[in-house]
Order: C-alpha cells, then sequence, then structure tokens
C-alpha cells in the first residue's frame, strides 16, 4: 500500500506536533491540505509513534491550563471527585487538515472511573506503487480505559501528610491503520498528596508502561511518562503546574482559573515542549447551569503551529 499526494504538496520538510508528537513531512503551498498525515504509515517511525494520541490533554478544561491533566483527571482523586458523566469533542489541526477528529466520553462514580477515546485520522487514499487510486480508507485507533482510586493507610512523607490517595488505570489501546491493526495493554499508577505545604496539593502519576501494540512483527513504542503536578488555591484563582518527563525529552504546564460564585471559570495556561522548541498559550471558560458544566478551551499560535485554532468543547454531567 502506498498513499497518493496531489503535485501541490512537496513531502520535504518536517515538523513535530504537540501532545501526540507525531512525526509529519509536509509543505504545503496550498492553505488546506488533506492526504499528510499517513505519509509515514508504511514507516516503522510512525508506527513507533502513534501511541502518542495516549498524551493528549482530552477535555476542554485540561487544554485550558496549558495541557495539566493531573489535578482533574488523577486516579488518586476519584473519592473526592463528584459522580459525573463527560463527553468531548475536537477537531484535530484543522490548519492542515479538515477531516481529522477524535470523540473523549468519560464516567466517574464514586472510586471507579471509565473512559473512551476514538481517534478519527481522517478520510486517506490508497494507492498502488504506480500511484494509481485504488479507494480511500479512515484509519482508526481507539483508547479503552478503566482505573480506580482510594484512601491509601497511613501517612506519607514522615508524617508531614497524614491523609493521602492513590490510585491504578488500565488501558486497552487498538489501531486500526488499513493495513496493519494492532493491540496493547497499559498501565498507570497514581498518588495525590493534600496540603503538603500549607494548600499546595502534588500529584504523582508514572503512565503508560505494559504490553505495547505490535504491528506485524514491529513492536510500537510507548510513551512511558512520569507526571508530577501541583495545584493550589488562593481565594477565587486555582493555580496550577504539571512537569512530563519522557523518554528523551521534557515537558511542561502551568495555568490558572478564576471561579466567579460557582457559576462561571475563566482559565489560561501555557505549554512547553523544550526539546522541540514548541511553546503556546491556551485559553478556556466553563459555564455551569444546574448539574451541567459546558467548557471549551482554545489554543493560539500562529500559521507555523498545526494545533494553533484548536477548540475543545466538553459537556460535563453531574450525577
Amino acid at each position: 500500500m502506498a498513499i497518493l499526494f496531489s503535485n501541490s504538496i512537496d513531502v520535504t520538510s518536517i515538523i513535530l506536533y504537540d501532545e501526540i508528537h507525531c512525526v509529519v513531512f509536509w509543505k504545503s503551498r496550498k492553505k488546506k491540505m488533506k492526504k499528510i498525515l499517513l505519509t509515514l504509515l508504511l514507516m516503522s517511525s510512525l508506527y513507533s509513534q502513534v501511541n502518542r494520541i495516549l498524551n493528549i490533554a482530552p477535555t476542554s478544561s485540561t487544554s485550558s491550563i496549558g495541557n495539566v491533566t493531573l489535578p482533574l483527571m488523577n486516579p488518586a482523586r476519584n473519592t473526592l471527585d463528584k459522580d459525573y458523566f463527560s463527553f468531548s469533542r475536537v477537531n484535530w489541526m484543522t490548519s492542515i487538515v479538515n477531516d481529522m477528529n477524535y470523540n473523549y466520553i468519560r464516567v466517574e462514580r464514586q472510586q471507579y472511573g471509565t473512559d473512551v477515546l476514538f481517534f478519527n485520522y481522517g478520510e486517506q487514499n490508497q494507492a498502488d506503487e504506480y500511484g494509481i487510486i485504488l479507494g480511500q480508507f479512515t484509519p482508526l485507533s481507539s483508547v479503552w480505559g478503566f482505573n480506580w482510586g482510594g484512601k491509601a493507610p497511613g501517612t506519607a512523607f514522615g508524617g508531614l501528610v497524614k491523609d493521602y490517595y492513590w490510585g491504578v488505570e488500565s488501558k486497552i489501546v487498538h489501531h486500526d491503520l488499513f493495513s496493519e491493526k494492532a493491540t496493547g495493554v497499559l498501565f498507570g499508577l497514581g498518588g495525590y498528596f493534600p496540603k503538603v505545604y500549607k494548600d499546595l496539593d502534588v500529584d504523582v502519576m508514572i503512565r503508560n508502561f505494559g504490553m505495547a501494540p505490535k504491528f506485524g512483527t514491529f513492536n510500537s513504542e510507548l510513551p512511558v511518562t512520569w507526571n508530577i503536578g501541583f495545584s493550589y488555591p488562593y481565594k477565587e484563582w486555582m493555580f496550577y503546574g504539571q512537569n512530563n518527563f519522557h523518554k528523551g525529552y521534557y515537558t511542561f504546564g502551568s495555568g490558572a482559573s478564576y471561579n466567579y460564585k460557582d457559576m462561571l471559570w475563566g482559565r489560561l495556561g501555557y505549554y512547553g515542549d523544550l526539546d522541540h522548541d514548541l511553546f503556546y498559550p491556551t485559553f478556556g471558560v466553563d459555564f455551569k447551569y444546574d448539574k451541567y458544566l459546558v467548557g471549551m478551551s482554545y489554543i493560539y499560535g500562529d500559521k507555523t503551529l498545526p494545533l494553533s485554532n484548536t477548540i475543545r468543547l466538553t459537556i460535563n454531567l453531574e450525577f
């Protein structure tokens, strides 16, 4: 199988885009390009990168504070969070393609949680070795997760923290890339330490270790990540920070939210990837009505950032 591109695309230059960090070769003379992502589907480099969808900050609330996820999605906090159902919808990399998207569903009930992410790479052309179009296909990936959290026995940090919490998660990731299919099983372990110093809360987690999806004889690479997050309340404000240690590189996020009468939240953040020279601000707003919370986030960037103008929409319903 090969992928056919129009003559308006010169496959020469490279960009690394955030969160997935999937390598894409492109140089466009058009404003819109459709058939670019799967240039590397026939190469092991993309097979090793496709699991980067596991590092997406999937909801508007996490995206709007600089992709800080732990204070809002750490399974160790399950027993402290309200029970809810959440649905998120995102059109992905709209400055480059017009049909890539993902849907994310999450449910939390007492100490248990479950979630699923469906990632659609958009419609692609299948061509033979001579460039003759044979048909079209739509590659898909899905991630099915289950998590549990509870209060841990004893104290932490030599008695400095008297109550702390821990949680575990498991995921099944499945890739259907037309010519190849692969499934893997992953795990994560997290901890939540409230009031480590005054009102400073600390979250820690290791994610995405386990059995990697295997494409034929090729084992894809898992994006094992060590995360440490911070959150600190001050009056109507909440400040966030998170450091992410990946294999071979480091990323960070920071943000803040302002709570107006438990009805309206304004959020802003900043995300950075030092190794890939990638930095951008994020913004968002949440509005609550009765048991519904509707949130929207926005990524700002110029035309050189593939994720610029990305809008996430999330709807939460409290049980």
